[in-house]
C-alpha cells in the first residue's frame, strides 16, 4: 500500500524529555528516525493484534490492576478503608 503525502497525517503526544531522549538515542543508533520506529511499533501492533513485549509493570502488574492497588492503598491511608487479616485457608484435593 503506497501512501501519499495527502493521506498522512501528524499523531501528536506528550512524552517525558529523558524518555524522548534515550528512545532518539536507540533509534539513531539503529539508523532509523523515531518516527519510522513508532510508524513500523503501530503497523506491527495492527498486523498482530497487540503488542509483542509484555506491558506488566516491575512487580507483574497491568496498569489497571496497579490503579486499582493504588487506589485501595490511598483509601487505606485516608482511614476510608480497613485491613482486615485473614487466616490462610489450604485446600487439599
Amino acid at each position: 500500500m503506497t501512501m501519499t503525502a495527502a493521506s498522512k497525517m501528524n499523531f501528536t503526544f506528550k512524552l517525558d524529555r529523558n524518555l524522548r531522549d534515550q528512545f532518539n538515542a536507540v533509534c539513531e543508533g539503529l539508523g532509523i528516525s523515531m518516527s519510522a520506529a513508532l510508524t513500523a511499533f503501530v503497523k506491527q501492533t495492527i498486523r498482530q493484534q497487540g503488542v509483542s513485549f509484555s506491558l506488566l509493570d516491575e512487580n507483574g502488574f497491568s496498569p489497571a490492576d496497579a490503579a486499582e492497588l493504588s487506589r485501595r492503598a490511598a483509601e487505606i491511608r485516608a482511614g476510608r478503608e480497613k485491613l482486615h487479616h485473614h487466616e490462610l485457608i489450604e485446600v487439599k484435593d
